[in-house]
């Protein structure tokens, strides 16, 4: 997998059981094997919205996270698929499927925030579907973006500075996207044609009143810009009109799918191969596979124990372990070059030493280039 040539199935990377989040160990081996920078990609919203099925475009498989035709909510926790990226070479395309928001079977909607800032957390592109448009009922839905601050913290020490703590989110926050599923509306305002992204920026602006519910929805509208300064938005058709075969849509062929869903497919997948980044920390740190199992562990234990997830403790303990095993890099290869390259006993100490001399630089020049740079 280091070489991001093979095409894994989809595991589960976070188990969701009994309002406990635990993560994976078979998923962390799977990432530990993966040295490339990864781009993260979680999409995340309402139970019964179609997430799954879009994030199985990207894979470019119609199976894959599993789909459901029923009611009930099929993915639990966070699921997690790696495939090689098909534009950025040598890099990792890591998708992120997370269990739907607002199901009625969960008794406890604290589990829904931790999810939802997990998503955020993990990934360096964050998408956001809902259904049929962007109104005052689906930015209600996204309320889970006001207590992102409350769930998160960017710093040890809390930051009495509201701009500085603000600023600090941005800086370690994903890309946004909006996706709106079964959109039936005419792309327009007053009367003249708009892009979808303009679509987006409309129903984020704010609106005058002081009616609390005017307030709320405006509160949820100041965070995204506020966190988000890059947006996108997509809207979709249905993939089909054809109800019995929407039931098995996994199981169509692209010709047998609407032909605006189509096109609009394409233009979401083409976005995301071609403008979404590797997951980054402050600094420009770009995180390999093993890194982001180290991310997942530390944001998951925080969340256990009772605290909330620190993105300065998670950065430090990300550095421990990528200098760790940059100084056992460093030491085997010196140990295996010494070993190739010495016939003890040595006729002169000299020769020892010059050979030590040549190994070491070469030992340190792995470690430098293995190690965190902070």
């Amino acid at each position: 997998m280091a070489s991001g040539s093979t095409i894994m199935d989809p595991i589960c990377l976070v188990r969701n059981q009994n309002n406990q989040l635990t993560v994976n160990p078979r998923a962390l081996k799977i990432l530990e094997q993966i040295s490339q920078p990864v781009v993260v990609v979680a999409i995340t919203g309402l139970y019964r919205t179609g997430k799954s099925y879009l994030m199985n475009r990207l894979a470019g498989r119609n199976h894959g996270f599993r789909l459901g035709s029923t009611v009930r909510s099929e993915t639990k926790g966070i699921w997690m698929w790696c495939v090689p990226h098909p534009s950025k070479e040598n890099h990792t395309l890591v998708l992120l499927d997370t269990e739907g928001l607002g199901d009625v079977e969960k008794g406890d909607s604290n589990n829904d925030l931790w999810i939802f800032a997990l998503a955020v957390l993990l990934s360096s592109t964050f998408v956001y579907n809902s259904m049929s448009t962007i109104n005052h009922q689906a930015l209600e839905q996204l309320h889970y973006v006001t207590e992102l601050t409350e769930l998160i913290r960017t710093k040890s020490s809390p930051s009495s500075d509201e701009e500085e703590g603000s600023a600090e989110f941005v800086s370690f926050f994903p890309d946004f996207i909006w996706t709106v599923r079964d959109f039936t509306l005419e792309l327009e305002l007053d009367g003249y044609p708009i892009t979808e992204d303009e679509y987006l920026e409309n129903a984020l602006t704010l609106i005058p009143g002081k009616d609390p519910k005017v307030q709320n929805s405006n509160m949820t509208r100041e965070c995204i810009r506020k966190f988000f300064p890059k947006r996108k938005c997509f809207v979709f058709d249905r993939p089909t009109n054809d109800r019995k075969l929407l039931l098995h849509v996994e199981e169509l062929s692209d010709n047998q799918l609407d032909v605006n869903f189509q096109k609009q497919s394409k233009d979401f997948c083409s976005y995301i191969f071609t403008r979404a980044k590797p997951k980054t920390l402050r600094g420009g740190i770009t995180v390999t596979g093993g890194g982001f199992g180290t991310l997942v562990e530390a944001y998951v234990d925080a969340i256990n124990s009772g605290g909330v997830p620190c993105l300065e403790n998670a950065v430090i303990t990300l550095a421990e372990h990528e200098n760790s095993a940059a100084v056992q890099k460093a030491a085997d290869h010196y140990s295996e070059q010494m070993t190739q390259r010495l016939n003890l006993p040595t006729d002169t100490l000299q020769e020892l030493l010059e050979v030590h001399a040549a190994c070491e630089k070469e030992a340190i020049d792995i470690f430098m280039e293995c190690s965190f740079k902070d």
